[in-house]
């Protein structure tokens, strides 16, 4: 309840009205012109990069994910590089430990790890959303997962 608090606070401080978690795949859309969903997720983080009205957090794993993945896209590491360092810059950036994996793990209604370390992570950081295209992973989540279109709408 102080996190909530203290989160209320900074919001009308700051003017940030929606603090989201990116799932790893919209980012690689927002990464990945060729994607379907490639303008949506560009729109959603030029909002979390400059309109203060929506607070953008990634996980840890997510940047590696996204690093190795864009390879395929990307052969050159120093462009991979950048595309990371603009994350790190301007996201929160939700690290993972023993106590959260073991979280995941041990909990029944997760079928697959990436995602459980996803919904634990928003989870424990209290964020209003996980915006996500794979909405039935995170059908057990308690945070709320919506599309980036529902996203979108939510600005």
């Amino acid at each position: 309840m102080l996190v909530k608090n203290i989160l209320n606070i900074w919001t009308s401080v700051t003017g940030c009205s929606m603090q989201i978690l990116l799932d790893t795949n919209i980012l690689l859309n927002w990464l990945i012109e060729t994607n379907s969903k490639h303008t949506e997720a560009k729109h959603l983080v030029q909002s979390c990069l400059f309109d203060n009205m929506t607070e953008g957090y990634v996980t840890s794993h997510s940047l590696t994910d996204v690093f190795y993945i864009l390879r395929k896209y990307h052969r050159s590491p120093e462009i991979r590089r950048k595309f990371i360092l603009i994350m790190v810059n301007n996201f929160t950036i939700l690290t993972e430990n023993r106590d959260l994996f073991l979280e995941s793990l041990n909990d029944p209604a997760f079928f697959d790890l990436e995602d459980g370390l996803q919904m634990k992570s928003a989870e424990n950081a209290d964020l209003d959303y996980i915006v996500t295209e794979n909405l039935k992973d995170f059908k057990n989540s308690k945070i709320p997962a919506i599309s980036v279109d529902e996203a979108l709408k939510k600005l």
